[in-house]
């Protein structure tokens, strides 16, 4: 098996998942985590697809922030008029803004992406296990 094939089929998947996720599953993943994967291999073809709520694994933390929001492209040079300001962290308010708010979602998408661009080990690391339960 070839582990570059399957790290760029992962990648591919991460990223197609990050730009078609719902807005709860967005909330869900900055709050908590728990992204996930399924590998399939058969003879060339390589398919990756994303799972959400999995058992922990080296793809469970991608994109938390425990709530926090951090600076993205969505964030920088906008007003706060257009952000909005959100509830305190942790409370039931947050949650009801973020799913209502374009620009929260735009925003956690971008921190997604850039996670899954920076974290390439932990995306490595993911497929390395994934083929030694294979062997």
């Amino acid at each position: 098996m070839n582990q570059e094939i399957i790290l760029e089929s992962l990648t591919r998947a991460l990223e197609s998942w990050i730009r078609h996720a719902s807005a709860d599953q967005l909330w869900q993943v900055h709050q908590a985590g728990g992204l996930g994967a399924s590998i399939h291999v058969d003879g060339d073809i390589v398919r990756a697809r994303v799972t959400l709520g999995e058992p922990r694994n080296a793809l469970s933390d991608i994109g938390k922030t425990d709530g926090r929001l951090p600076v993205t492209e969505a964030f920088l040079g906008k007003s706060i008029a257009a952000w909005g300001t959100p509830p305190s962290q942790g409370s039931p308010e947050r949650e009801q803004w973020f799913l209502s708010n374009e620009l929260a979602q735009t925003h956690a998408r971008q921190y997604l992406m850039a996670e899954v661009g920076e974290k390439r080990d932990v995306l490595v690391r993911f497929v390395d296990d994934w083929i030694a339960r294979q062997g």
